[in-house]
């Protein structure tokens, strides 16, 4: 005789697994990874976009418009005498001071003369990176660039870095490329430069907004110019909800997380206690009331403020921000612990079947206990109508 435990013969044999279960399986699992991985590149090109990539230029621009020593392109000379110079060739024009003491140097018995007296084609590259090449010179050989033109000793530290190709074709964004090589030595440290610079500035115009002046000139600026365009106004204020939501500070202490029946009796809404409700409210009800902020989704931070009496509250087993996330997300984050699946229902309702049990007992025992007290008073004391018969009997 087998000692197996019976079989029920209605029920479904278990599904086999398949190729397509596995991987959907899978992709449950890494997908929420990839996901947050995906949104925070998402918002760090948003952040390098709008915030890094507009300091770091304001950056570069400032210093490169403090260390510009163009000239223009039309006040320097070309000589078809010159050497090539290197990333350049002949491409570059030199001063007409340069010009006269080279063409002195030239008609001077030297080096550049041969032993028969006869003189090379060209101006001896030397002479020019010897003037290059001291930093006490004042620049006299400039590469153009347009209307103006960059000193080739900058622009030699430029091309040294960049390719021929990439480099700018103007002066001024040679020399913010020559701020990024020369003073911050790579693109990466300018741009923690630059987050340095966002995080100062964002707190300086937090200190501002948070004194008076600073806050009434915000208000005034939004009501005054932002609120009267008409397309502007609606994101601008959408935007600021969701902003002031993630970053500001709550203005509104809640206590704790309930729920109750709204907007009619059988649909359960989630709210957020704030404490007791006003005392003539309280007086008119004949019983405690509490203030309860009842969210909207996906703006939990606008909401009903609804008093309500204290016995028809449920708490709920969720902290505060977890209720945030649910209401932020319509419902889909639901917090771990209050995922309902057969197991976890099925101890919930035996909890509340024995604590309402438990309670229905107590109940009834102070109900008895009331009841033989009752008795007993009506048995000692006579009753007046009965005092009353036996009076009138003995008359």
């Amino acid at each position: 005789m087998s000692t197996g435990s019976p079989t029920n013969p209605d029920s479904d044999p278990p599904k086999a697994a398949s190729p397509t279960r596995f991987f959907l399986r899978g992709l449950a699992i890494a997908l929420p990874a990839i996901l947050t991985v995906a949104i925070l590149f998402w918002i760090g090109g948003i952040v390098n976009s709008y915030i890094i990539s507009p300091i770091s230029y304001g950056v570069r621009y400032v210093i490169a418009q403090g260390i510009d020593d163009s000239q223009p392109s039309e006040e320097l000379i070309f000589w078809d005498q010159l050497p090539a110079l290197e990333y350049c060739e002949k491409n570059y024009r030199i001063t007409p001071e340069l010009k006269l003491q080279l063409e002195k140097d030239w008609d001077t018995p030297g080096d550049h003369r041969t032993a028969d007296g006869t003189i090379s084609a060209e101006i001896p590259v030397e002479w020019l990176t010897r003037q290059i090449d001291d930093p006490a010179e004042n620049p006299q050989v400039f590469v153009p660039f347009g209307e103006q033109a960059v000193p080739y000793r900058d622009y030699q530290v430029v091309a040294q870095k960049v390719a021929i190709s990439e480099i700018p074709s103007n002066s001024v964004a040679v020399y913010m490329e020559f701020v990024t090589i020369k003073y911050f030595g790579s693109q990466f440290l300018l741009s923690a430069g630059a987050v340095a610079v966002a995080i100062v500035l964002l707190y300086f115009i937090g200190r501002l907004v948070t004194v008076r002046i600073g806050a009434w000139f915000v208000n005034q600026f939004e009501s005054a110019v932002l609120a009267r365009l008409p397309v502007i106004s609606t994101i601008y204020s959408a935007v600021k909800q969701v902003t002031d939501f993630l970053f500001s500070e709550r203005q509104i202490e809640y206590n704790r997380v309930v729920a109750i029946e709204y907007p009619r009796r059988g649909i359960w809404s989630l709210g957020f206690v704030t404490g007791d409700s006003m005392m003539e409210l309280t007086a008119a009800a004949g019983e405690p009331l509490v203030t309860v902020l009842i969210p909207t989704s996906p703006m939990p931070v606008t909401g009903y403020t609804m008093s309500v009496p204290r016995r028809e509250l449920i708490d709920l087993n969720v902290t505060i921000d977890q209720a945030f996330q649910f209401c932020v997300s319509c419902g889909v984050l639901v917090p771990p612990h209050q995922q309902v699946t057969p197991e976890l229902l099925q101890q919930e309702l035996a909890k509340r079947l024995t604590r309402e049990l438990t309670a229905g007992a107590a109940k009834g025992a102070i109900t008895g206990a009331e009841d033989e007290d009752n008795a007993d008073n009506t048995g000692e004391d006579p009753s007046p109508d009965s005092s009353s018969d036996q009076t009138e009997s003995t008359t």
